[in-house]
């Protein structure tokens, strides 16, 4: 019995001992010794006159001490081992990677509210910028672009001539460009881009931060102190126009700022209506809102009420171009238009001429200038040189009946031309052992166009292979003839175009071609192809008879081969 009651009393006296443990760290951290800073300040941040960056943890801020005391609010005291004395800070979250603080000397210490009642009103403002992790950047407020300005620097205004501002593909971004006024020795002509990265609101007052870099010198290596810039802005909206007007500070503090009348330079933008909202796209373009080039490597996507077309590369670089509808030029029927286009590209813009093929309802052909012109009325003024062809296709292509009927047998192609090149570089036996083969890929002996019930294939044969395309449009353009056809069979099914030497009238005959020249490309249904000789893959075919016939029906006549050429793209494109 006596053990036992000594076991009880052991026990009992770490119970106690853990309950005075948990009530004295209770009372330590209610009444100072122990605090933490929000979880979402953690990270590197910038403060202007600082040589290196601030470092926030869940208890430390570097430089000023660890967390000892608050009010659950935005006063914290602070205990700093290095001189053991006490600070209160005054810490304001304005954007998730924004703080800005008051502070009061190191001294002895008091208790939080009589140290932080000591903080007067025109006390320093100091502003903390994250660097880390890496803020993302956020739309800039000043929409829509483009706009014109005019700007003060000290106490004179640049009027004339106006400067501009301009959208980017990135909306995070705003480049301006600032012109130089004449007899105005503060005014300057330069480029700066400037990046959005932190908005927020006191009262009916607007802040930005954001950072400042001078286009003309990207090379130069510029410090934090020369990109970071705050911002107080005002906007005004009416059915016409809109102005921001917007005051800047001298340094990479918020201080000086009071107005968006007063700073250290100070803009007024004004919209810049370039007609944008008098134009769209046609119903058959955007009938489909997401188009793909042929390869696969660029989506076409209209958005914003079919006036916008957004052109995002998709081979890994995610680099973007918009296209702003600015005015139609020409219209027929529901096949072709010309338009002037005002593209950004990065933070470069301008105003390019473009022109749409309707081919199919899933397929169309895109045609936009080379340079960009300044001037709208320069994008499709002669003279021009000719824009090439880019095929766009959706994801529901429909089957649709072949332009060409009948048997044929392959002559020559590519894939032959290229081997027996090959044989002429290597020794006879090994010649040999090659010409023993049955099969060499893309060497077919035999093709059969549009035959079948639908009409819609066309079949490539070989003793030991085949590959069957399913056509799902066709046009010519010339002495050419183009049709979009799809390998349903391949691991990764592939849309291709096929270019074909277009016949006359007096040689067709129940829908078949005596001679054909056919060939294979891999990106877009190009015109610069010459049938049966350039090409990823060319042929030359001759006929052997209708699809009704027997292949073996015209073997005995063998006129003069040709040659047809079959664009094969490498793109992907999704089933549905």
């Amino acid at each position: 019995m006596a053990a036992i009651r000594c076991v009880f009393r052991a026990e009992y006296g770490r119970l106690v001992a853990h309950v005075l443990l948990l009530l004295s760290l209770a009372v330590y951290s209610s009444y100072g010794g122990g605090c933490t800073f929000p979880e979402g300040w953690t990270g590197s941040w910038f403060q202007s006159g600082n040589p290196g960056l601030i470092t926030i943890n869940k208890t430390h801020i570097q430089m000023k001490g660890e967390c000892y005391e608050t009010d659950s609010n935005d006063k914290f005291l602070l205990y700093y081992r290095n001189e053991d004395c006490y600070r209160c800070m005054v810490i304001h979250e304005k954007h998730k990677y924004v703080l800005q603080y008051k502070e009061t000397y190191c001294n002895s210490k008091d208790s939080l509210s009589s140290m932080c009642e000591s903080i007067t009103g025109d006390a320093s403002l100091y502003s903390m910028f994250r660097k880390e992790p890496k803020p993302v950047p956020q739309p800039c407020p000043f929409h829509p672009a483009p706009f014109t300005f005019t700007y003060y620097r000290g106490s004179e205004e640049c009027t004339y001539p106006l400067s501009r501002a301009e959208s980017c593909t990135d909306d995070s971004r705003l480049l301006l460009r600032y012109m130089a006024c004449a007899d105005m020795l503060s005014s300057e002509s330069n480029v700066e881009e400037l990046v959005c990265l932190a908005t927020w609101k006191e009262g009916s007052t607007r802040y930005l931060v954001g950072q400042i870099s001078q286009v003309q010198r990207r090379n130069s290596i510029a410090s934090d102190e020369d990109t970071y810039r705050c911002f107080i802005y005002k906007g005004q909206h009416t059915d016409k126009t809109t102005t921001y007007t917007i005051a800047q500070s001298a340094d990479a503090t918020c201080n000086g700022l009071s107005s968006p009348m007063d700073g250290s330079r100070t803009m007024k933008l004004t919209s810049s209506d370039d007609e944008h909202n008098r134009c769209h796209f046609p119903s058959w373009i955007v009938q489909h809102h997401k188009w793909f080039s042929l390869d696969h490597t660029h989506q076409y996507h209209f958005t914003t009420k079919n006036a916008t077309l957004k052109i995002i590369n998709e081979d890994g670089s995610f680099e973007e171009r918009r296209l702003v509808c600015h005015s139609i030029l020409e219209q027929k029927d529901k096949k072709y238009i010309k338009l002037v286009a005002h593209v950004t590209k990065g933070c470069e813009s301008g105003h390019q001429c473009v022109q749409f093929h309707r081919r199919e309802s899933s397929v169309l052909e895109l045609q936009a200038g080379g340079q960009l012109a300044d001037a709208p009325h320069d994008a499709c003024a002669p003279p021009h040189l000719a824009a090439p062809h880019v095929t766009l296709i959706t994801t529901s292509l429909t089957p649709t009946r072949c332009p060409i009927l009948g048997r044929y047998s392959v002559v020559s192609s590519l894939a032959d031309r290229r081997r027996r090149r090959q044989q002429l570089t290597i020794g006879d036996e090994e010649a040999d052992e090659q010409r023993a083969a049955e099969c060499v890929v893309g060497d077919y002996r035999s093709a059969s166009l549009g035959c079948g019930h639908a009409q819609d294939s066309i079949e490539f044969r070989s003793p030991c292979s085949s590959t069957v395309y399913t056509c799902h449009g066709a046009w010519q353009a010339g002495s050419k003839g183009f049709v979009l056809v799809y390998d349903a069979r391949a691991v990764r099914p592939r849309a291709s175009c096929l270019v074909y030497t277009a016949p006359s009238t007096n040689d067709t005959r129940a829908g078949t071609v005596q001679q054909l020249s056919l060939s294979v490309m891999s990106h877009s249904c190009d015109r610069s192809v010459q049938p049966g000789v350039a090409g990823d893959k060319a042929y030359n075919l001759t006929l052997n008879g209708t699809c009704e016939q027997s292949s073996k029906y015209s073997a005995a006549v063998s006129p003069a081969p040709a040659v047809f050429v079959l664009m094969t793209s490498l793109a992907t494109l999704p089933l549905r």
